[in-house]
């Protein structure tokens, strides 16, 4: 079993998540990924990632490269915190992955402010964007549903789904099912 790794290749994705299934974990796993490229990491989130998880996916990593992921306080007025995420992201160097994460309310649609936000932030970006929300109940075959799916521009759209109460999950990407383990260090596949 190795550690499961995406193409941090500038498209942006649409991660939707089961509450409580590692979609935080997913994020700090691909920064990780992003900053042993040799990338910068953006990070904005209401709330800092939980520090013990982010130490067990880090875990190796040397103090220089680390210094490569940058968390931002994501809170007031949505536009002003976006804006001044694309404008650091502009200015450092070799940013290849920015991270929304927990970025609109856990229910209901997406307030137009934010899919605003968003989409300016997307269309702007030269780099992997990736959002990061609680999905919504799905009517259709697949087990929960991308909230404003049909408004974010995005490339990509991601499900992370916990179908039983151990470590297993499963990562959509558009059609493709892929199993994963969480383990401490990450995702395993």
């Amino acid at each position: 079993m190795e550690l499961w790794q995406a193409e941090i290749d500038g498209s942006s994705i649409h991660l939707a998540v089961e509450g409580s299934c590692g979609g935080t974990s997913l994020g700090i796993q691909l920064a990780r990924q992003a900053i042993d490229a040799g990338g910068r990491v953006l990070w904005a989130s209401p709330e800092l990632p939980d520090g013990t998880r982010f130490s067990q996916i880090f875990t190796g990593i040397d103090l220089v490269a680390s210094s490569r992921f940058h968390a931002m306080n994501l809170v007031g007025n949505v536009d002003q915190a976006i804006e001044s995420l694309l404008h650091t992201a502009k200015v450092l160097p070799g940013v290849s992955l920015v991270v929304l994460d927990d970025y609109c309310p856990n229910s209901g649609q997406m307030p137009s402010d934010v899919i605003k936000a968003v989409n300016g932030l997307i269309s702007n970006a030269n780099w992997t964007t990736l959002l990061i929300s609680k999905g919504g109940e799905s009517m259709g075959d697949m087990p929960l549903t991308a909230r404003g799916k049909n408004k974010l521009k995005t490339d990509t759209i991601w499900l992370l789904t916990r179908p039983s109460s151990d470590s297993k999950r499963i990562l959509w990407i558009g059609e493709e099912q892929v199993d994963l383990i969480l383990k401490e260090e990450g995702f395993m596949n």
